[in-house]
């Protein structure tokens, strides 16, 4: 098994990859494609390798984050509406 901050960086690559797919999709305003696809499942195993050894903070900072890039997907489709 691994350490635990071996374990948290792990976290933290996982993170920051789930959100580049989610933002590249979201900001673009795209459907789903492969490389969204595979960045969320690449950063979703990476983070779930972190979360087997303890949980961490790149989990609380993945949801934050994850609101934050979705309140502004939310807020320009609104916008684009008018």
């Amino acid at each position: 098994m691994i350490d635990s901050r071996s374990a948290d960086i792990l976290g933290f690559v996982g993170a920051l990859t789930i959100l580049a797919g989610f933002a590249y999709q979201t900001l673009r305003n795209a459907a789903p494609n492969l490389l969204s696809n595979g960045l969320n499942f690449l950063g979703a195993s990476l983070l779930a390798v972190s979360l087997m050894v303890n949980y961490n903070l790149p989990a609380l900072a993945l949801e934050l984050a994850w609101a934050a890039i979705a309140l502004l997907g939310l807020v320009r489709i609104l916008s684009f509406r008018r």
